[in-house]
């Protein structure tokens, strides 16, 4: 028998659960599997290309091997400290009991056969420490490489041997980006598959971690944690540096500011066209520089104008799906390398890489006088013709309105610049704020006309009997 508590089911559980080890479908996985030996409690679990260790001291009196279906920790896990004890009562079952707030409870789960614990990889008999950012470098990485491989292996993390040390690469075949500067112990290119346990929150990512690889896997350890992957050695990875350019080649250079990288993060998400294919948005360095974005051909368009920032070289304009550029700013780079409308778009950060496929640029929205223009140092909306509204709010405040007073004039008669993304925000509230108003009314108007109604039809039926009454009358 083994002995947890409902806290360390908990930890457990954070990483032990289908989401944080890839697993997509709702169908049996292989157990988790409690081993306790020499002091040491174990906690494994393997899936397809994917082994994690949990080990730490043996806290309550506990022997042997015990296997548990997967997501058998959601009904144990809890904030306390009360015991839990796992008995394997056949080798196919296994009863848990457990205490509740004080009650006893008690559930008896059915899994697969013990399996043979010498399947679980072997560890690496050496290790190397590597920084904390290694961690984080994987999980960009994951979210740069795709779901399923095409062609090429593009579900896989290639660990590539560079001149500087090793390297974390991906790409999804639109997007690449490269994570240098980590020295790893060994030499030459190895493959491992994508994993989103890499952004689990509950993995270490304050302390160094360490990394060593067998003939079939690559490990990494930190604290009570170990993850193994399985090396790859069958797929074939795409040349993803061809896609970097000489930097000769370079044209124009986008340099953000710090202030207009956190403007456009906050405002980007919010330009017309998100739910588009591709969420297109126009960057345009004529003079100034220009995000435009807007939802079909007959909307009209907002303009976003980085007015801290600042750009080198000869104009361009070029299109580009907004969720790239978006992470390039949130990935912290400082600068945009542009050959032309066509070609792959660069950033380098020291050690980091990132670079991206823009849109066709037949699409790109040219720049105009009658737009919605939002200055990143005022962060308010006005139309390019009009001079700004005094108490226009910010672009992400919104203002709540009293109730009108009067009927809402139309639109077309306002002045253009409330025409604007903050002054469309303030005609829907007030025009909600009215419609409420109407709403209320007319309820009240419904429930007495009702009245009247049911009023009106006892009249009518109490006239109808004093005419039948006095007819008696007279007829007597």
């Amino acid at each position: 028998m083994i002995t947890i508590t409902r806290r360390q089911a908990h930890g457990l559980r954070a990483i032990f659960r289908r989401s944080v080890l890839g697993i997509a479908h709702r169908g049996s996985v292989e157990p988790l599997v409690f081993q306790a030996e020499s002091g040491q409690l174990c906690a494994r679990h393997r899936y397809a290309h994917l082994a994690i260790e949990h080990s730490c001291p043996v806290a309550w009196p506990s022997s042997g091997t015990v296997a548990l279906p997967l997501d058998a920790l959601t009904d144990l896990e809890g904030r306390d400290d009360s015991v839990v004890a796992l008995d394997p009562v056949s080798p196919e079952k296994t009863v848990v009991r457990w205490s509740d707030h004080g009650i006893p409870r008690s559930r008896e789960y059915v899994v697969p056969r013990l399996p043979d614990t010498s399947t679980f990889p072997d560890m690496p008999t050496s290790w190397s420490e590597v920084p904390a950012d290694l961690l984080t470098a994987l999980a960009e990485a994951t979210m740069t490489s795709a779901e399923d491989d095409t062609r090429y292996a593009l579900s896989c993390l290639l660990l590539k041997e560079g001149r500087n040390g090793h390297e974390v690469v991906a790409t999804d075949g639109r997007q690449v980006l490269i994570c240098g500067g980590f020295s790893f112990p060994w030499s030459g290119d190895v493959l491992i598959r994508r994993s989103p346990v890499f952004a689990a929150r509950d993995l270490p990512r304050d302390q160094p971690w360490s990394i060593g690889r067998t003939e079939t896997h690559i490990a990494l350890k930190c604290g009570p944690w170990t993850i193994l992957l399985e090396v790859q050695t069958s797929a074939r990875f795409p040349r993803v540096d061809m896609v970097f350019p000489d930097p000769d080649a370079i044209t124009s250079r986008l340099r953000i500011d710090p202030l207009d990288a956190s403007f456009l993060s906050d405002a980007l998400g919010r330009l017309p066209g998100s739910d588009a294919v591709n969420a297109p948005v126009t960057v345009d360095l004529n003079g100034r520089i220009a995000v435009r974005a807007r939802g079909s051909e007959t909307d009209p368009t907002t303009e976003l104008v980085l007015s801290r920032s600042s750009y080198g070289g000869p104009q361009v304009r070029f299109q580009t799906n907004r969720d790239y550029l978006a992470r390039a700013v949130r990935l912290g780079f400082a600068e945009v390398a542009i050959i032309d409308s066509e070609s792959p778009i660069v950033c380098r950060n020291g050690r980091q890489a990132y670079a991206w496929q823009p849109l066709s640029a037949d699409s790109a929205i040219p720049p105009s006088d009658d737009v919605t223009r939002i200055e990143s140092h005022q962060r308010q909306a006005t139309r390019s013709h009009e001079p700004p509204p005094r108490t226009n709010p910010p672009m992400n405040e919104r203002t709540k309105l009293e109730a009108p007073t009067r009927p809402t004039p139309d639109p077309a008669s306002q002045d253009p610049a409330t025409t604007g993304l903050v002054g469309l925000i303030r005609e829907a509230e007030s025009l909600h704020e009215a419609l409420g108003e109407a709403r209320t009314r007319s309820q009240k108007l419904i429930v007495a006309l009702r009245r009247h109604r049911k009023q009106a039809k006892l009249m009518a039926a109490t006239l109808n009997t004093l005419r039948q009454l006095r007819l008696q009358e007279v007829a007597e």
